[in-house]
């Protein structure tokens, strides 16, 4: 029986590598207002991340439209205006590591999605932003990594309360 994700050595990269099946760009969206809310009441931070549309993503992209996942060009846009821009070779972790530290926590099935990270300059939309992202390699954008949303405010509120 062979080594589970979660006992990954530096050693077995080509066997985590061989595990993902493709790519995709991601948007990771926060309710800040949320996230500090439960900060202040030392609840987890989830459930700030957890609204219906705050994960939008591309379409499939081929392992073979990326051949090195640590030299692809992320980029993100609001109303035009460039706010995120950088490397995957900046990533802080490589991408065995993270899904053997991910496979001590929780069972990696495949299909799973598993995001990596993002490249500086997080920050605030409104309603009526259109936010563009997603990836380029050796400088030519990869269609399937193409994603625009419209920022559209929740119906109906929320309100903050412990479970």
């Amino acid at each position: 029986m062979g080594k589970s994700l979660r006992d990954l050595g530096e050693e077995d990269e080509g066997r985590a590598m061989d595990a993902i099946e493709g790519y995709a760009v991601g948007i990771d969206m926060t309710a800040r207002n949320l996230q500090d809310e439960a900060k202040k009441k030392g609840l987890p931070w989830s459930i700030a991340k957890g609204f219906d549309t705050f994960l939008p993503i591309s379409n499939p992209i081929p392992k073979s439209s990326i051949p090195d996942p640590y030299d692809a060009h992320l980029y993100l846009s609001i109303n035009g205006i460039i706010k995120q821009s950088g490397s995957t070779e900046s990533m802080l972790f490589r991408i065995p590591r993270m899904l053997s530290d991910i496979s001590k926590v929780m069972t990696l099935e495949p299909g799973d999605l598993v995001l990596t990270g993002t490249p500086k300059g997080v920050g605030p939309v409104q309603a009526g932003d259109i936010i563009r992202a997603g990836v380029k390699v050796n400088g030519k954008e990869i269609n399937e990594g193409r994603i625009e949303v419209s920022v559209k405010d929740r119906e109906g509120g929320f309100k903050f309360q412990e479970t």
